[in-house]
């Protein structure tokens, strides 16, 4: 029995030699619908697939990174047997709003000619709160520019008005004519009440004038009717 089971263990030991010293190329691809996707929508998958080579043992690992941080990180197959292809389960990590990286990787346990496909990156977006925060942020910038436009075209009026004000404002000609049509105008009135007044007073000394007459007039007569008086009385005696 002990000779049976060694004879096991050298057979399997020989056949993983024999597998390991066997050329053959796998390659690793990750599967997703796109690169930017809603919060609840992003799911994913990774292949494995047979190229050239004898059938092997399969190891595949995978990570999500945001800045340089494994967000997630799978383990699908660990020395799983293949013969063509694997595809892992589908994979929902419910990621938060950001930009991530994909890496997936699988080893064999054969001579993988070309490793550089053994290896595969893919870079993904998961929109949502920071996708809104900016949509918001555009639109309320659409809408200052909007009321900057509105309150552009109403101060438009207001500056014409203001033109308007100063081009109707006098120059300092105009304002020297001005001055000096207002003091004729004074003067005129001046010599228009002046006038007046002399026009007022002219009669109070014709009045005056003409009493002085009187008086005198008044006088010679009383000296007269006096002188005729005394001839009478003497010419009586």
């Amino acid at each position: 029995m002990k000779s049976l089971a060694l004879a096991v263990a050298f057979a399997m030991l020989l056949s993983c030699r024999v597998f390991a010293q066997q050329a053959c190329d796998y390659k690793v691809e990750i599967l997703a619908d796109g690169s930017e996707f809603e919060k609840e929508d992003f799911k994913w998958r990774m292949k494995a697939t047979k190229l050239d080579g004898p059938p092997t043992n399969i190891t595949g690992t995978a990570e999500i990174k945001s800045d340089g941080k494994t967000a997630k990180s799978y383990k699908p197959w660990n020395s799983a047997p293949i013969s063509r292809q694997k595809t892992s389960n589908e994979y929902t990590p419910n990621l938060k709003p950001g930009s991530y990286e994909i890496i997936a990787e699988v080893s064999v346990q054969c001579d993988d000619g070309d490793k550089g496909n053994n290896k595969d990156i893919m870079e993904i977006k998961i929109k949502g709160e920071n996708e809104e925060t900016k949509a918001k942020k555009s639109k309320s910038e659409n809408q200052e520019a909007v009321n900057n436009k509105i309150n552009g075209k109403e101060q438009t009026p207001t500056s014409q008005n203001a033109m308007t004000t100063r081009s109707k404002q006098p120059t300092a000609s105009e304002e020297t004519d001005n001055v000096i049509q207002l003091n004729n105008k004074n003067n005129q009135k001046s010599h228009q009440l002046q006038a007046t007044t002399y026009a007022i007073k002219q009669p109070e000394v014709v009045y005056k004038s003409s009493n002085e007459k009187a008086k005198g007039m008044i006088m010679a007569f009383l000296l007269t009717l006096s002188v005729l008086l005394n001839i009478i009385l003497i010419w009586k005696r």
